[in-house]
């Protein structure tokens, strides 16, 4: 039933996923050659271009399993949301933060008022994130790619991105799906392990 779900995350998502990481460690290069923004301009094109595209491959899985569960996709969204955890830890928000990404770059914007962003300018990669996020996500020094949302906050997208994973592959699990028996690692962390803990599948 979720087997269209299941494929679109392993052949599209999991690489759109690696472009992104490639991209943001090619920003940092070009960083630590010269922090003259000036000189890194492509590389920052590139780092945000390729976070928008995994955000884009993201969200497709929700009306991939809309469809297949005949709900609507919000309702899958906040379902994953509940299972977005790396080693049992939470990331508030990064679900509603991926899909606000991947309509601003799809629709530039406004958007609509669910959505915690207000257009694609509020998806940045020119910001240094030391000190804002949670501790030890994303990069300890650089620019990377940020998220600024309404209430002021700021988000790192590297850490959104392998939490949301996470997310969909316990979603997928908890439905009955078969996952290849294989350590997915996405960003630097662990997101699906070949020998996941043993949960009761749904009806």
């Amino acid at each position: 039933m979720l087997t269209n779900t299941l494929s679109h995350l392993l052949n599209n998502v999991i690489p759109a996923a690696r472009d992104y990481e490639h991209a943001e460690k090619e920003l940092s290069s070009a960083f630590a050659r010269d922090p003259d923004p000036q000189t890194w301009t492509v590389e920052s094109q590139q780092a945000r271009r390729r976070a928008a595209e995994v955000a884009i491959a993201i969200d497709g899985l929700a009306d991939r399993a809309a469809l297949a569960l005949d709900l609507k996709p919000d309702q899958v969204r906040t379902d994953v949301t509940s299972r977005s955890t790396i080693d049992d830890i939470a990331r508030s928000g990064c679900i509603e933060r991926i899909c606000a990404v991947a309509n601003a770059y799809k629709h530039s914007g406004p958007l609509r008022a669910k959505h915690p962003i207000n257009s694609e300018s509020d998806v940045l990669a020119t910001g240094v994130g030391y000190g804002i996020d949670a501790f030890s996500v994303g990069k300890f020094s650089g620019v990377e790619v940020l998220v600024n949302q309404k209430d002021g906050s700021v988000r790192k997208f590297l850490g959104d991105v392998p939490w949301s994973i996470a997310g969909w592959f316990r979603f997928l699990a908890d439905h009955g799906v078969t996952i290849p028996p294989e350590d997915y690692v996405v960003c630097g962390l662990l997101v699906h392990s070949a020998a996941p803990k043993t949960k009761a599948a749904l009806p």
